[in-house]
């Protein structure tokens, strides 16, 4: 007979749910990486920008070569880096969503040092950066925090039990 309880190896918690955010937020930045990537060929940027020509509202197409445009101005050199840093964020990303999925301690810890390093950026940008979403920066910076701050409670959890278990 099967028992009903899920066991603490299939359930679904904080952890977990973290876990799989940060691997959510990697495949979605190596899908980007990989389209930025794709722009490095002048013959599809040509075909984006034949395929603008078809395009009938202005607005659209306006924005759509001023991206273009924007991309074409970086060169090729500072779009390396950027596809370089990239890469290098989403391994950090996967890495903690596999290590948090998997419950390692290790996850946790590198989890929290990653994320709490980049609430004083956010921050600065919420206060000091022009943006026209507030509320989005402001809802990553919480969200971010809430983070940390579960994690942080789950290290010290496991810390005293280890040392009620000695």
């Amino acid at each position: 007979m099967r028992s009903t309880t899920k066991s603490p190896a299939r359930r679904i918690d904080g952890l977990r749910l973290i876990g799989l955010f940060k691997i959510c937020k990697a495949l979605l930045l190596l899908a980007t990486t990989y389209g930025l990537y794709r722009l490095l060929n002048p013959a599809l940027v040509e075909q984006l920008h034949d395929w603008l020509n078809t395009l009938t509202d202005t607005f659209e197409r306006r924005l759509l070569e001023r991206a273009l445009d924007w991309f074409d101005s970086l060169g090729s050199a500072r779009i390396g880096s950027i596809l370089l840093v990239t890469a290098l964020y989403t391994a950090v990303l996967l890495t903690e969503g596999i290590g948090l999925w998997l419950r390692k301690t290790w996850a946790e810890w590198l989890t929290v040092i990653a994320t709490a390093s980049l609430i004083p950026f956010e921050l600065w940008q919420l206060f000091f950066g022009h943006h026209h979403k507030p509320l989005a920066v402001l809802g990553a910076t919480t969200l971010n925090v809430i983070i940390v701050i579960y994690l942080v409670l789950q290290l010290r959890k496991g810390r005293r039990a280890r040392r009620h278990s000695s």
